[in-house]
């Protein structure tokens, strides 16, 4: 019989490959995709990122159970891992953001001059936001590079067991400010893009579904639409998740970290799986390749039979 701490393991280690080989479907994909170029590099930016938060994440799980938190100098190959695991998750998060902006002002065709000026231009605007958001996520997580422990002495008793300590920021760091402000640049920011933009994706659902017949154009807008709006729903869900494991860690024992790995799991692994159901070019692939593999196994089937 496998042990509770057997059983999370093994729960890990499958959520990380199914997430990282769905991510890896769709990003491989995309590449090279010439028709709806925006979107295929918007594609691109959310599996890249969800690789590598997933993939992060699970390598900071694995050190905190290893004890480096407990060790007289934090390594910097912690430093670094949480380096990536901001950036990944702002990437995917703000890629996420963009991709509602593109279908909202493609799907709901707004009357007025200046949305029709955004929407002719919206291809060039967001390949320059893309840019922008990446760098400035390089630039806003550096000071987490120089992460350390407060020097203090470690007592000889508690030499034998694993005392975690709580890594800091350099001194010329304000933490408070940084602290507020890297979590409105991961969770204010992007949501107050988001929620108006699934809203009018939302009121231009329910008037599309009244007006038209069902046809295959009509159902593949309000595929597109239905499945945006769920992907907000999914980063929203995985944002109380979070704040419930940081909150919780403040304010009572703390979770387990596996609670974080688990809800980023979560995220990764729905965000790939709804992308490859909106996009027609990944449903495709996609189903490509499920005829393929039913085509292989019953070649097998039958070989063997003979």
């Amino acid at each position: 019989m496998l042990e509770s701490d057997d059983l999370k393991l093994c729960g890990i280690a499958l959520f990380l490959v199914l997430g990282v080989l769905a991510n890896l479907f769709n990003l491989g994909a995309m590449l090279g995709q010439q028709q709806g170029r925006t979107v295929a590099v918007i594609i691109c930016f959310i599996s890249l990122g969800n690789i590598l938060l997933q993939t992060s994440t699970c390598v900071l799980v694995a050190s905190i159970r290893a004890g480096v938190l407990c060790r007289p100098h934090l390594p910097f190959f912690f430093s670094g891992v949480l380096y990536v695991w901001f950036i990944s998750s702002s990437v995917s998060i703000w890629s996420v953001a963009w991709l509602n902006v593109f279908y909202c002002v493609k799907v709901c065709r707004f009357s007025w001059i200046i949305c029709r000026t955004l929407e002719e231009n919206i291809s060039s605007i967001l390949n320059i936001t893309m840019v922008i958001m990446f760098l400035t996520s390089c630039v806003m997580f550096t000071p987490f590079f120089g992460l350390h422990f407060q020097d203090q002495h470690v007592n000889a008793t508690e030499m034998g067991a694993c005392v975690i300590r709580k890594p800091l920021l350099p001194a010329w760091v304000d933490i408070n400010t940084y602290v507020i402000t890297f979590i409105c640049f991961l969770t204010l920011m992007p949501s107050t893009i988001m929620l108006p933009t699934s809203l009018g994706l939302v009121v231009y659902l329910c008037r599309r579904t009244a007006k038209t017949r069902r046809s295959s154009s009509a159902e593949s807008y309000l595929l597109v639409c239905r499945l945006t709006v769920a992907l907000v729903w999914v980063y929203l869900t995985t944002l109380l998740i979070i704040s419930l494991y940081y909150f919780h860690a403040l304010f009572a024992s703390g979770l387990s970290a596996d609670v974080l790995f688990s809800g980023l799991s979560f995220y990764c692994v729905a965000c790939a799986a709804l992308l490859s159901c909106s996009n027609k070019h990944l449903r495709g692939k996609l189903r490509v390749l499920l005829c393929r593999g039913k085509r292989t196994n019953t070649m097998v089937i039958n070989a063997e039979g003979k």
